[in-house]
């Protein structure tokens, strides 16, 4: 179990200035900021000041606020964080497809630079064919500039290539696009993230833990973040997943059990990245340079 009061290791090599964490959540504090009634987990609460205390152990200077299925529409824990962090801070939204240009614009003011489509943790909260919901939000959020984060299983990320490819706005694939470590780097799959990262899209180097699950080896990651680095390198950014919410059903909670957040090392997982991607420039992009661009860390 993640306490999250855990010491992590420093990295092997030391980090970039501006190293960004893009891809985190935060949950609560419960009392201001509920779970959503329809959720597929119940974690303990995850704050801020805890991952703060990660990132000065692992030099990590930039956070990216990513919106947990868990909290659902209601994104008052991510705006709370991005408040009290400043300027070293970016969000990504949940927000329901025909929400107000007024709603965005708050969203944008207060850090907010995307929007996640996560069709994978309770895929139950999206009524709809996922391509015409990917268009739906192209759609919404394209006056402001953002990207759209996609969050999806293998089957539905490869039957949305073609619209991913034509998509107006910048994508970014969640996990990597969640190929199984086990099955190779030939795999259907990540053939078809490699495809599409090469065509324009952006990959999220986050999850190495969720794509090894089935070998149990951080380290079994590497060959498909070299890959992606090969190909390309320029439309990468790099995410913790803290605080790295246990694995779970998908399903509705049907109880009060609380999920355990997982025991990850921070450094561990910023070795994998370093191991697979030995260019100290190339790294550079990938925690820095790219996030900066994304996000827009230095302003629009």
């Amino acid at each position: 179990m993640q306490t999250l009061n855990r010491t992590h290791r420093a990295p092997a090599e030391p980090l970039p200035p501006h190293a960004a964490d893009c891809h985190m959540h935060v949950f609560g504090p419960f009392e201001r900021h509920p779970l959503a009634p329809q959720r597929a987990y119940n974690v303990p609460e995850a704050s801020l000041a805890a991952h703060e205390r990660m990132k000065v152990q692992v030099r990590l200077e930039r956070t990216v606020f990513v919106q947990a299925s868990g909290h659902g529409l209601d994104n008052g824990a991510l705006l709370a964080a991005l408040a009290e962090i400043g300027a070293r801070g970016r969000g990504v939204a949940v927000v329901a497809p025909q929400a107000p240009l007024v709603e965005l614009q708050r969203l944008h003011k207060a850090g907010v630079r995307g929007v996640r489509l996560n069709l994978y943790t309770f895929s139950g909260r999206h009524i709809g064919e996922p391509s015409t919901l990917l268009r739906t939000y192209e759609r919404l959020i394209a006056p402001l500039g953002w990207h759209l984060q996609l969050f999806c299983d293998p089957t539905t990320l490869a039957a949305l290539a073609v619209p991913i490819e034509r998509c107006g706005v910048p994508l970014v694939i969640d996990h990597m696009g969640m190929p199984d470590a086990a099955l190779g780097l030939k795999q259907p799959i990540f053939q078809t993230v490699l495809e599409l990262a090469g065509k324009g899209a952006w990959v999220k180097v986050a999850g190495a833990d969720r794509i090894t699950r089935s070998t149990s080896r951080l380290t079994d990651a590497v060959p498909y973040i070299r890959a992606l680095a090969q190909t390309a390198p320029q439309r990468l950014v790099w995410g913790s997943d803290w605080p790295n919410i246990g694995f779970h059903s998908r399903q509705q909670v049907k109880d009060g059990a609380i999920l355990p957040h997982r025991e990850l090392d921070a450094g561990e997982l910023l070795d994998v990245l370093i191991e697979a991607v030995p260019d100290a420039k190339t790294r550079r992009a990938i925690l820095a340079d790219k996030p900066a661009r994304l996000y827009r860390f230095d302003g629009d």
